[in-house]
C-alpha cells in the first residue's frame, strides 16, 4: 500500500490540531456560515459564490474554490465540520500542511466540475430544474467535495483501519476505511442515477476522485527537497591534469635532469 512505500514517507511534522490547516478551515466555514445567517436578506450568496453553470458560464470561476466554503444549513456545517476533522488531522500528518489543503481544495475543484458536467447531460440528476427548453441551475454548496476527497485519500493511505461510523445517524457500525470508501462511492453513483434531491451526489464522487487522483500525484514526487546543496561532479579530465602536473611533472623532470638513477 501507498502508506509503506518510502516516496510516500513525510518528515514528523508534530502536528498540533488547533494550529493545523484542518481546524483553520472549519473555523473559516464557522464565519462564512455566520456572514450568510447576517447578511442572507442583502447578499446573494449562492448567485455569486455558490456552483453553477449558469455562473461560470458568467464568469464566475471563482465559484469552484468559494462553493465549497458556503453551507445550506446548521446541519449541513456540522456534518461536513465532523467529517472533516475526523478525516483531516490524519490527512494533514501524513502529508503535510501545504500537500493536505492541495488536496482538500482540488478534490473541491474537481468534484464542482464533475457536479457541472453531469448537469450538462443529465440535467435533472445534477441538481436542475428542467421545464421544456428552459433550465434553472441551482447552486451547489458545501465542503462535501472536499470532505470525500479526504476520505478517499484517508482509506487509500490506512485501508485497514477501523472507523465507528453513525447507520442512519442513529446505529454506530464499525469498518474499516476501505469499506466505508467503497460504500461511499456506491451511494455517490446510486445517488445520481436514483435520487433527484438536493444532495449533490455527482460533486462527491467527483471529490473521491479528485483525493485519489493528488495522492497518485504526490506518490511521483518527492514529500520534500533537501536543502543541502549538491557536491560538484568532478570532471575527469581535470582530474587527470591535475595528477599529471602534480605528480607525474616533478619525477620526469628529476629524470631529465639527473639521468634514470
Amino acid at each position: 500500500m501507498l502508506d509503506d512505500r518510502e516516496y510516500m514517507r513525510s518528515p514528523d511534522y508534530g502536528l498540533n490540531p488547533w494550529r493545523s490547516v484542518t481546524v483553520t478551515l472549519l473555523i473559516i466555514n464557522v464565519v462564512v456560515f455566520v456572514a450568510q445567517l447576517l447578511f442572507a436578506r442583502t447578499f446573494a450568496w449562492d448567485d455569486y459564490f455558490g456552483l453553477s453553470y449558469a455562473g461560470l458560464h458568467r464568469g464566475y470561476v471563482w465559484q469552484l474554490l468559494t462553493f465549497q466554503f458556503l453551507h445550506g444549513g446548521l446541519l449541513h456545517l456540522v456534518l461536513n465540520s465532523i467529517g472533516i476533522f475526523t478525516f483531516g488531522l490524519a490527512v494533514e500528518q501524513f502529508l503535510g500542511p501545504k500537500r493536505f489543503l492541495q488536496l482538500y481544495l482540488i478534490s473541491g475543484v474537481v468534484g464542482g466540475v464533475v457536479h457541472v458536467l453531469g448537469g450538462l447531460v443529465l440535467p435533472q440528476h445534477f441538481g436542475v430544474i428542467v421545464q421544456g427548453d428552459y433550465r434553472l441551475y441551482i447552486p451547489v454548496v458545501g465542503a462535501s467535495a472536499g470532505l470525500f476527497g479526504l476520505i478517499a485519500a484517508f482509506a487509500t493511505m490506512f485501508p485497514e483501519r477501523n472507523l465507528t461510523v453513525l447507520l442512519f445517524f442513529v446505529f454506530p457500525v464499525t469498518v474499516s476505511a476501505k469499506v466505508l470508501l467503497g460504500v461511499s462511492a456506491g451511494i455517490s453513483i446510486l445517488g445520481v442515477i436514483i435520487d433527484k434531491g438536493n444532495v449533490a451526489h455527482g460533486a462527491h464522487a467527483g471529490g473521491m476522485l479528485g483525493g485519489w487522483l493528488m495522492l497518485r500525484y504526490f506518490a511521483r514526487r518527492p514529500a520534500y527537497e533537501s536543502r543541502e546543496e549538491p557536491e560538484p561532479v568532478a570532471d575527469p579530465e581535470k582530474l587527470e591534469t591535475d595528477f599529471v602536473s602534480k605528480e607525474v611533472d616533478p619525477i620526469l623532470e628529476k629524470i631529465s635532469k639527473h639521468g634514470i638513477q
